[in-house]
């Protein structure tokens, strides 16, 4: 027997306006599968994403009869342009109305996408939790999101199950989505040619404790520089420009071989800079999944956070967590150890964790001295 919204019409609304990068990666292919079989059975699709993700995101999940709303996050947070905000707000809403949806469903927790989807005017609303929101849609999903069995406990699965529940067809192994878009390429650095290969350093995160300690990032940068990269700090906003600041004033006369390029970037630069580059090294964040899902060799550093939900699907990524030394009654907000699950991951372990880093250098040498330099790059 078909679920009941297949029964009232083919129009289906995936209400899925995120800010977190990784959320939207990890969820990606699925996404992408739900666009091809939507393209496949003549079924029209609405995807409701954030405005930041357009860019590189639309192309991934164009297919004909696939319909973009976009959720205008960055106009609403401009507390200048309120009018202009609420134009845009409404105009959002309009758009999601005007699809008509037969279903609109929710895959994250939040309170943006469950006030889209209260707001959609669908025949059928459904939301992937009953915890915090237990008015205005016909169906709640119980999954599990936390607490999933051993082998099941990637974030991934928790996405396959939300599709699974509403009889929507879904991959059978854990992948990124395809970014077929992006091609390398290296923004302006600093003046003249750079033949070094580009090692990318990631000093931030959205969450404090998620912050390896800056003085690491500092003996890392340090210790690559004198291995023959030119290293690259990236980062957006306030906090991550303050310790990319920090990192510069600790390199000393190395400072020649680290450009900081903190919010010159957006999305689609990142990751074509990526696609160019030859290593990172970061936190826990949205631009370590991205990375890892270019194939970006590299190691993500984990704090308290659960690994085992969160950690990047790419086969070149390695994750280095220490939550051996945690107290029992440590948490994400609460640490009586001045979350030393980060303080004593060392540079070394990290280094070791990419042991091509040197490998990268020796045959970067050799392509030069044949005239073929495999890993460095013209700066512009």
């Amino acid at each position: 027997m078909n679920p009941v919204w297949m029964q009232r019409g083919r129009r289906i609304a995936l209400i899925n306006p995120t800010k977190f990068l990784g959320n939207l990666l990890l969820s990606g292919q699925h996404i992408q599968h739900l666009v091809s079989y939507c393209a496949d059975e003549g079924i029209e699709l609405l995807l409701v994403l954030d405005s930041g993700f357009r860019e590189l995101f639309e192309p991934a999940f164009q297919a004909p009869g696939v319909h973009f709303v976009y959720y205008p996050r960055q106009l609403l947070k401009a507390r200048r342009q309120r009018l202009k905000a609420a134009r845009a707000w409404l105009a959002c809403v309009r758009s999601i109305r005007r699809f008509q949806a037969d279903l609109a469903f929710t895959i994250e927790e939040d309170s943006v996408s469950h006030r889209l989807a209260h707001l959609s005017a669908a025949r059928f609303r459904v939301s992937s939790t009953e915890a915090r929101y237990q008015f205005g849609f016909h169906k709640y999903l119980q999954v599990e999101r936390a607490n999933r069995a051993a082998g099941e406990r990637s974030i991934w699965f928790a996405y396959r199950e939300i599709f699974s529940k509403l009889a929507l067809p879904v991959p059978r192994d854990k992948a990124y989505p395809v970014l077929s878009s992006v091609t390398a390429q290296v923004p302006d650095l600093k003046s003249g040619q750079c033949d070094r290969p580009l090692f990318i350093i990631h000093a931030g995160a959205s969450k404090h404790y998620k912050i390896w300690p800056v003085a690491s990032f500092i003996e890392l940068a340090l210790r690559v520089i004198e291995r023959g990269y030119h290293v690259v700090l990236i980062g957006a906003g306030a906090g991550d420009a303050a310790l990319n600041r920090a990192v510069l004033a600790g390199l000393g006369e190395s400072y020649r071989q680290c450009t900081d390029l903190c919010d010159r970037l957006d999305l689609k630069s990142l990751a074509e800079l990526f696609a160019a580059a030859a290593f990172i090294v970061g936190n826990d964040s949205g631009p370590s999944h991205l990375a890892s899902a270019l194939g970006l060799p590299g190691v993500v550093i984990f704090g308290p956070t659960i690994e085992a939900i969160w950690r990047p699907l790419g086969p070149q990524t390695r994750v280095i967590q220490h939550r051996h030394v945690c107290l029992s009654d440590c948490t994400r907000h609460h640490c009586r150890q001045a979350y030393a699950c980060l303080s004593t991951i060392q540079t070394d372990e990290v280094l070791e964790s990419v042991p091509e880093v040197n490998a990268a250098v020796e045959s970067a040498a050799v392509s030069s001295v044949s005239g073929n330099r495999s890993h460095g790059v013209r700066i512009k």
